[in-house]
């Protein structure tokens, strides 16, 4: 998904720079589908496809966010947006992140499933009494996903019909992220996040576990360990960047899945997707 991105020298020249430039490189070139649906593979492409696309907004066009925010994995992107860490310092992480989730629980043993057309609360009394079952992300108002082992996302479906909701839908991930299964994984991931180099942000980045700006002097270590085992307050992080004033959001990526949640979070917003070169330089375009 990103063969393009490293047709341009300046980003080619950042990839081959990283200690594991050859296997991202791969990723981003080679692999297809199937290989880039498993969250080891899949966050570092991701997160290094951001990071490419905001350099490209910063070097050719002087473009540079008021503010940064990420749903999950797009945290490390926008605090590398942010410069509270470096390039090279954040895809490190971000491998371990990956292989830490994959590896914390077996395959097949947990999941995850989307909750339309209930409020937050609605979902938080509905699943309550049933053991195994946690809410992963707060996306919008009326889109909650919920996490768990296999047969108590089964019982948690019926309790949620039975409370009004719209439809459960079974997402097509490998374990039930952002949950208390993720607590060994955010440990392992902890230990290297501390020998990390952090700053404050030159810009206010949102965290996914408080929905509001990282303050001065921020535990960066611990607060990303506790989002990885806690539930992303997508909705929240939206409000804060309205609250502060932000008219436009830039999603970087290959997909619009935080631009459709916008129309719901900010429908008063102007919402772009920039996932390609093309889009970069269309963008640009648009705002100078």
């Amino acid at each position: 998904m990103g063969r393009e991105l490293l047709e341009i020298a300046e980003v080619a020249k950042l990839c081959d720079q990283l200690p594991e430039a050859k296997r991202l490189r791969r990723l981003l070139s080679e692999a297809d589908e199937d290989e880039l649906r498993l969250t080891e593979n899949a966050q570092p492409a991701l997160c290094f496809v951001g990071i490419a696309l905001t350099l490209l907004l910063r070097h050719r066009h002087g473009l540079r966010p008021a503010a940064a925010a990420g749903h999950s994995l797009g945290e490390y992107t926008a605090l590398a947006a942010g410069r509270a860490i470096g390039t090279e310092q954040v895809l490190h992480a971000v491998f371990e992140r990956g292989r830490a989730m994959a590896e914390a629980v077996p395959a097949g043993e947990t999941s995850m499933a989307a909750v339309l057309g209930l409020g937050a609360e609605e979902v938080e009394r509905a699943i309550e009494s049933i053991e195994d079952v946690y809410p992963c992300n707060y996306n919008t108002p009326t889109q909650t996903v919920i996490g768990g082992g296999l047969a108590a996302l089964e019982r948690a479906a019926e309790a949620l019909k039975a409370a009004g909701a719209k439809r459960t839908v079974p997402l097509n991930v490998s374990a039930a992220f952002h949950t208390p299964y993720m607590a060994p994984a955010a440990a392992r991931l902890r230990r290297v996040l501390e020998r990390l180099r952090w700053q404050d942000p030159e810009i206010p980045v949102i965290a996914n576990l408080t929905g509001a700006a990282y303050p001065p002097n921020a535990d960066f270590p611990d607060v990303l360990e506790q989002q990885l085992k806690s539930p992303v307050r997508w909705s929240d992080c939206v409000s804060s960047l309205v609250a502060a004033g932000v008219t436009d959001f830039v999603e970087l990526g290959p997909k619009r899945a935080l631009g459709g949640m916008l129309k719901e979070l900010a429908p008063a917003a102007q919402a772009h997707s920039v996932g390609t070169p093309a889009a970069v330089d269309e963008f640009a375009g648009l705002v100078q």
